[in-house]
């Protein structure tokens, strides 16, 4: 695949002890406007990606063609509504397999009438070796990976839903499912909205992974507390975006009373 940036970088980054990709491949945008986009990125699997449609979206703030992505009335987790799959950085020319911090940033409109119900996934960050199994109840141990997804909860309010390492501060970790933490902020039907969300690993040792994230271009939140790795392990590095949207929660009162759409529109990766 011969990547195209949008953006020529310059910087210097000091990467713990694994190699950065050049600049010049970064920034990256993963846009929907070739026919087959999906067979230019590495996807090792894909829930209900043929429920998907690339549309026009001449007002998006990216490209303009977007995914258009849909919640069936009543249905609960990926299999029934939404869409699922990893990007790994690992098989992608131009990249390296992991990194020690990375920055996405995505655009996303909730179609007018969207039933936000109890909740829902977006899509995050995540670490290497198939780090997108932190999910679904299955902790990080501190050696196996982490996922930063987003979710919608009730009346649109947005959160990071992370699945972190137990950390030795207390503050991560040990949940029974995601956590929680709350960005101030409500997504609206009917506008566009962007995020992005920044992430720098932990030195060994230390508690002082960062994870930043911007609604709307305004910096919403800024932890430097974090521990993605308890273990010298690839794993907990960055290596990879998690597309995951959907209802739920696993219980029939999470799901829409009324089909719903969202427009997904491009994923760009920076340092």
């Amino acid at each position: 695949m011969k990547l195209t940036p949008f953006i020529t970088a310059a910087c210097c980054l000091t990467f713990l002890h694994y190699p950065l990709a050049s600049a010049s491949d970064l920034p990256h945008r993963f846009t929907f406007t070739e026919g087959s986009w999906i067979e230019h990125w590495n996807t090792p699997w894909q829930a209900r990606l043929g429920s998907t449609q690339v549309v026009a979206t001449p007002k998006a703030p990216g490209s303009d063609q977007s995914l258009l992505i849909s919640y069936p009335k009543g249905a609960v987790g990926p299999e029934e509504g939404g869409v699922q799959f990893p990007i790994v950085l690992d098989g992608i020319e131009g990249f390296e397999a992991y990194y020690s911090s990375l920055t996405l940033d995505y655009c996303l409109k909730f179609k007018p009438g969207f039933d936000f119900v109890k909740g829902g996934k977006l899509p995050g960050l995540m670490g290497s070796e198939g780090a997108w199994a932190r999910s679904g109840g299955d902790q990080p141990d501190g050696s196996n990976g982490w996922t930063l997804r987003y979710m919608w909860r009730q009346n649109g309010r947005a959160v990071v839903y992370a699945y972190l390492p137990p950390s030795p501060n207390g503050r991560y970790g040990n949940e029974q499912w995601g956590q929680d933490i709350e960005l101030g902020k409500s997504f609206v039907p009917g506008r566009w909205h962007c995020l992005k969300q920044s992430v720098k690993v932990n030195d060994m040792g230390e508690e002082n992974g960062e994870l930043h994230v911007w609604f709307d271009g305004e910096k919403v939140l800024s932890r430097t507390d974090i521990s993605y790795r308890l273990a010298d392990t690839t794993a907990g590095l960055v290596g990879g975006i998690y597309v995951s949207t959907f209802h739920g929660g696993n219980t029939p009162d999470w799901g829409p009373s009324r089909d719903s759409h969202l427009l997904l529109n491009d994923l760009r990766l920076s340092h």
